[in-house]
């Protein structure tokens, strides 16, 4: 059994005044006092937190610091998006519309191609910042999913997957050869291989059908990547999984799934026994609900997954007027 808690941007900005605008993610030094203070916060504030398990991977035991000047939208970066940054919220990307002629006539790169992008050696230049302030961290990025970045890339998207499939097929195989050169790139930078893992956030705007159609190849293809590099493969889909678990099925490489609270879990560990379940708790439940109430819903959710060892919970993006005595409920079902 595991937990992972994660607060707003708002919430840390309200309750101690933190910012995360541009210079939070580009200035290495700031973001290492940033997340070390955060981390004292949780120890003093949360110790239920700790208790259960949680800051294993402290900024304070453990010097790693993420290196994600785009924050989760690198890919988008290197499509041209342009990234937005705020004090009280994590970066988004400003659509960029691709024309039909841009998707097939823009070109796949190689790894060496890939490492000459811009974005790239953004990247690699907080890394070397990292690395001399004392850090250890990896130069591994967030690549998201093919459906994440098409969103920002194609205004009619959804129509699209009906009235241009060739364009979208393009686009989905030219996303998927940037997170591919992401993978196998960062992996020669940091002299080691990393786990792999897809954000399918936005495949539950999607049918089955037009999944298994456009996207599932996609995953496919990263999931063998991983395989063929000897690495873990996850998937991350933070929402109802359960008109897609038959759609995941083909997945024969797969080490953890992250599943909306919603996914009727049952049905979900009898498809995927051997998987290790992440349960994603809504931060809006956790605001709606009371603490007798969380502490009763985490505990069905946990029986639910049918074995406690393979099984987490997470909740993220919690709202500031959300009260400790329920992040304490969530801990201690826990």
């Amino acid at each position: 059994m595991f937990l992972n808690i994660g607060f707003s941007c708002d919430w840390w900005h309200q309750n101690y005044g933190f910012t995360f605008d541009e210079s939070y993610y580009l200035d290495a030094a700031l973001k290492i006092k940033t997340m070390r203070a955060m981390d004292e916060i949780m120890e003093k504030r949360f110790p239920c937190y700790v208790q259960a398990g949680g800051l294993k991977e402290s900024a304070i035991s453990n010097p790693t610091i993420a290196v994600e000047p785009f924050g989760h939208r690198f890919i988008p970066a290197l499509f041209g998006c342009k990234i937005k940054y705020s004090e009280t919220t994590t970066p988004w990307a400003r659509h960029r519309d691709l024309s039909d002629e841009e998707i097939m006539s823009m070109p796949f790169l190689t790894v060496g191609e890939f490492g000459r992008e811009k974005e790239v050696n953004t990247i690699l230049r907080q890394v070397e910042e990292m690395r001399a302030l004392g850090c250890d961290c990896s130069a591994q990025q967030n690549t998201g999913s093919v459906i994440n970045t098409a969103l920002y890339l194609r205004k009619d998207l959804f129509t699209d997957f009906y009235e241009k499939p060739e364009t979208i097929h393009r686009l989905f195989e030219l996303i998927t050869n940037r997170m591919e050169c992401s993978a196998e790139f960062f992996n020669e930078i940091d002299g080691k291989v990393s786990d792999i893992g897809i954000g399918n956030c936005a495949v539950v705007m999607l049918s089955p059908a037009v999944y298994k159609t456009f996207n599932l190849p996609c995953d496919l293809k990263m999931m063998e990547l991983a395989k063929k590099s000897g690495v873990r493969f996850s998937i991350h889909q933070d929402s109802n999984v359960t008109p897609f678990i038959e759609c995941y099925k083909p997945f024969d490489h797969l080490y953890s799934f992250d599943v909306g609270q919603d996914t009727d879990i049952v049905k979900f560990r009898s498809a995927f026994p051997d998987v290790v379940l992440n349960i994603f708790v809504y931060s809006g439940w956790l605001l709606e609900n009371s603490a007798q109430e969380i502490h009763k819903g985490i505990g069905e959710l946990i029986s639910k997954s049918g074995d406690p060892e393979l099984t987490g919970i997470s909740c993220y993006d919690i709202d500031f007027a959300t009260e400790d005595e329920k992040i304490a409920a969530l801990c201690a079902a826990c």
